[in-house]
């Protein structure tokens, strides 16, 4: 079963990528890898990208949340015209697995930083607390257990065994996915 739901009116001209506040600007003029490095750099949570580049396997920001690409068609140009920016475009929650579809009729998509780190579990309170660590640096972080199925499974691992977890940073939210 999908949800459907429509992105916004496109409010940021072709070629031109602001931030948050829109104050600062990206120009498009360079190749795709030097934008995404320097809104990272910059500390942006995405970057605008125009609709016509959109590929499966992308991550896209639909409704505030972070999605997965998985179809991409190409509707007809309506009486005005806007060939190509007419997208049916499916998708998954990265971090919920919920399946959405929209309709983009816009220029510019939203096109957010998803990261997944791999942490060891070293330890597990009562109060359903993971302390994780990187094994790369050895930093340590404390994370709430998830309160599903994956939480029980994790919960029931950690007891027998030595128990890795994939975290999802995307948006400003962090998920443990899988273990």
């Amino acid at each position: 079963f999908f949800s459907v739901s429509r992105v916004g009116n496109c409010s940021f001209p072709p070629g031109i990528f602001f931030s948050e506040m829109g104050q600062d600007k990206l120009n498009f003029d360079r190749p795709e890898e030097e934008i995404i490095a320097e809104a990272k750099e910059r500390g942006y949570e995405y970057y605008y990208k125009p609709v016509p580049w959109l590929k499966v396997g992308e991550y896209v920001k639909i409704n505030d949340r972070p999605y997965k690409v998985t179809e991409i068609t190409t509707g007809k140009s309506g009486k005005h015209g806007k060939m190509g920016f007419n997208k049916y475009i499916a998708g998954v929650d990265v971090f919920t697995g919920e399946k959405r579809e929209t309709h983009i009729y816009e220029c510019n998509v939203c096109i957010p930083f998803v990261q997944s780190k791999e942490y060891m579990v070293i330890n597990l309170t009562h109060e359903g607390v993971l302390t994780l660590m990187d094994e790369e640096t050895s930093e340590q972080k404390e994370f709430p257990i998830p309160e599903d199925a994956l939480g029980v499974q994790i919960r029931e691992a950690f007891l027998s065994e030595d128990v890795k977890v994939t975290v999802v940073t995307a948006l400003r939210e962090e998920r443990i996915t899988k273990f």
